[in-house]
């Protein structure tokens, strides 16, 4: 449904219905906002549902202090008909795409308001997600500690799970190119004798400097706050040793190739004889 627009007094527009799902009011956005406005950049009408007496507002909050602060007295609304519960339904997926991010706590608070609203406080986790407009697993988290601690749990086997899986490959590559270098003897390959002890030493250190940092994620605050990072990072380093390996294979091949000659050489040169 397309909302309609039109001119409100700012004082008729109610803000105490429980429409507000931020956790606060950042006082820094609202002085940039004022600012901004001081200037002549324009924003977007504030949004808000109308029963027939009363605007209340759901999206906006920000905007709707700057325009105090400013003294305006008169603003313009996007609004939708509708009640008091339909602007509260509404606040609780406010700025999910746009405006200011709303941050974790934020988020919480905008699923705590929809898990205490005794006309959708029986719904599914998943459709309390869709009107917040979070995860699932989040609103689940929410509604029962006991569950966010299991999320937690499991996310911490499943970082071990892939440590310890990166390691092991790790060990695999280490051992396979071992075995592919000792196929040779070390002066016949042109150029380079593969990875030296120095070079395994090094490559040994940085494994476990990785391990301690997984451990250091694990035991931080915020656990998971650079997961993803993280294992992009660790994707990357398992590129990078591929990549080495394949090197490793072409100077085998190369050398391979040049014992080859060189036995045929000493071949013609025994037949000549």
């Amino acid at each position: 449904m397309k909302r309609a627009l039109k001119a409100v007094k700012v004082i008729e527009i109610r803000i105490d219905g429980g429409t507000q799902s931020r956790i606060n009011i950042d006082p820094h956005w609202v002085h940039e906002m004022v600012d901004n406005m001081k200037n002549d950049v324009e924003y977007p009408p504030i949004e808000s549902r109308f029963d027939g007496v009363c605007y209340w507002l759901t999206d906006g909050f920000h905007r709707y202090h700057a325009y105090m602060q400013l003294g305006i007295k008169q603003i313009e609304v996007a609004y939708l008909p509708g009640t008091q519960f339909d602007a509260q339904l509404d606040s609780y997926k406010a700025n999910a795409k746009h405006g200011k991010p709303r941050t974790r706590a934020d988020k919480i608070k905008a699923v705590e308001s929809a898990l205490a609203n005794p006309l959708i406080q029986d719904k599914t986790d998943y459709a309390i997600s869709k009107i917040c407009e979070v995860s699932r697993s989040f609103v689940a988290a929410v509604r029962d500690p006991a569950k966010k601690q299991k999320q937690i749990d499991a996310k911490k086997q499943h970082i071990v799970k892939k440590a310890q899986e990166i390691r092991e490959n790790d060990n695999k590559k280490e051992d396979e190119k071992r075995s592919q270098t000792t196929l040779l003897a070390p002066e016949l390959i042109p150029g380079s004798e593969g990875p030296d002890e120095s070079e395994l030493i090094a490559n040994q250190k940085k494994h476990e400097a990785d391990m301690e940092m997984i451990a250091n994620l694990l035991d931080s605050d915020d656990k998971m706050k650079h997961l993803f990072d993280e294992n992009t990072r660790l994707t990357h380093l398992v590129v990078m040793k591929d990549l080495r390996i394949k090197e490793l294979m072409n100077e085998k091949n190369t050398a391979v190739k040049m014992v080859k000659s060189l036995q045929k050489q000493l071949d013609d040169k025994k037949a000549k004889k």
